[in-house]
């Protein structure tokens, strides 16, 4: 079935900004506990939500404190952000085949709109489903389900893809059908490209 919605996770599918989510991870560190976040504490950390960094790292903050101060940082270290070659022109694809669009990132508004503003993709985008506008981040369902309830979709309508297990697990949770990039799921691909074989009609290139 042709899905008449796609969402994206933010990080690691659309761009990838670990390198600058570590250095404002030093710093936070550095101010919230005394110590820099290491490399080997973050790397299976990546994607979490602000909540889980607190309790993981061992912060003396709330998650709002970190969320500000995430938002105050982060941009410093924009430089360092990839963005995936595919991206532009399956979102293109996708919006002239009539595909509602929308990110699922644990990402709050502010940094979520600042990354894709960086990387010229955030006017493909109907809906920005953020962390800090539901009360439960990935890999609960409310992310997706916000998404869904904003553009006025069925789970069953719709596919997500992502990198992470807290991507498959939201997906999974809501009812969305899970396209892993570079993950297991219900299917999985290896370039972002090549979810437009998920998402022709009958008759449409790339359909299988």
């Amino acid at each position: 079935m042709t899905p008449s919605a796609v969402l994206f996770d933010m990080d690691g599918v659309l761009v990838r900004s670990e390198e600058a989510w570590l250095r404002v991870l030093e710093d936070a560190g550095r101010r919230f506990r005394g110590s820099p976040v290491t490399r080997e504490e973050f790397a299976p950390t990546f994607g979490q939500g602000t909540a889980e960094d607190v309790r993981v790292f061992g912060l003396h903050c709330t998650p709002a404190e970190l969320d500000a101060f995430y938002v105050e940082h982060l941009p410093r270290y924009a430089g360092e952000v990839w963005v995936n070659p595919d991206a532009r022109e399956l979102l293109e694809t996708l919006a002239a085949r009539g595909l509602r669009r929308a990110v699922v990132t644990n990402s709050v508004s502010p940094l979520a709109r600042a990354l894709l503003g960086a990387a010229h993709l955030l006017d493909f985008f109907e809906v920005l489903a953020c962390s800090d506008l539901v009360v439960n981040a990935k890999p609960a369902p409310d992310l997706v389900l916000y998404a869904l309830g904003r553009l006025g979709v069925e789970p069953g309508s719709a596919l997500m893809v992502g990198d992470s297990r807290f991507d498959r697990g939201a997906a999974g949770a809501a009812g969305v059908r899970f396209v892993g990039l570079g993950l297991d799921g219900d299917a999985r691909i290896e370039r972002l490209g090549e979810l437009l074989r998920f998402t022709a009609g009958p008759g449409s290139p790339g359909a299988r």
